[in-house]
This record gives C-alpha cells, structure tokens and sequence, in this order.
C-alpha cells in the first residue's frame, strides 16, 4: 500500500500523540516518535515528474525494551517498511534505544513542469 506524509502522521499518532518532526522538544517524556526526511526520489513518465517519492525515517524513542515497538509495528502492518534497526545511547543514566525503519511515500503531483 502507498502512502501520502499526511496518512502517514495519522497512523504514527495513532500509537502516541508524542509524534514530531525532526526534533522532539526538550524533555520530552519517552516514548515519543520522531519522523525526518532522508531522501526525495521521483517517478517520471514521458520526461515528466509524477509524483515525488520520499524516503522517510521514523523513530521511536524509549527507555523501554522492544516490545514498546509492537503496537508501531501492527500500526503500519499495511504499509511497506524497512525492518526495525536499534540504537541505544545513554541520557541522563537511562538507557534510550532509538528504533527506526524506513518508509517510502508517494505524493502526487499534478502539475509538475
């Protein structure tokens, strides 16, 4: 199943309000999600841009373990993703682990010249 950014936020909030772009705030309680941009592919057909395909990396911080990931996981079931990969860092002696994948999206475009 493709998927538009907009679709996209829907279902990560769908696992927690905590969802932002880019950064998170400062002390922002865990887990908390974190989606970014990482790359803008595009389809063309006849010398034309169609539609643009980002590439986006979501990531879930928490101090907890990886079933913390299950419910994101089950969340984006119908939508084509890289498998998790984890990165724990220390933060104030609580161990983070960042899990992350990557998603490509697809947004139309019409009038492209």
């Amino acid at each position: 199943m493709s998927i538009s950014l907009e679709d996209l936020k829907v279902l990560l909030k769908s696992y927690t309000s905590k969802v932002y772009r880019d950064k998170a705030p400062k002390n922002t309680a865990y887990p908390y999600i974190v989606y970014s941009n990482i790359s803008v592919g595009k389809k063309v057909a006849s010398g034309k841009t169609i539609k643009l395909m980002p590439l986006y990396q979501v990531s879930l911080f928490t101090t907890g373990t990886e079933i913390d990931l299950l419910p994101l996981e089950s969340a984006l079931s119908n939508v084509p993703h890289t498998d998790f990969m984890s990165i724990q860092g220390d933060e104030n002696d609580d161990t983070v682990t960042n899990f992350f994948t990557q998603i490509r999206l697809i947004e139309d475009l019409e009038n492209v010249k």
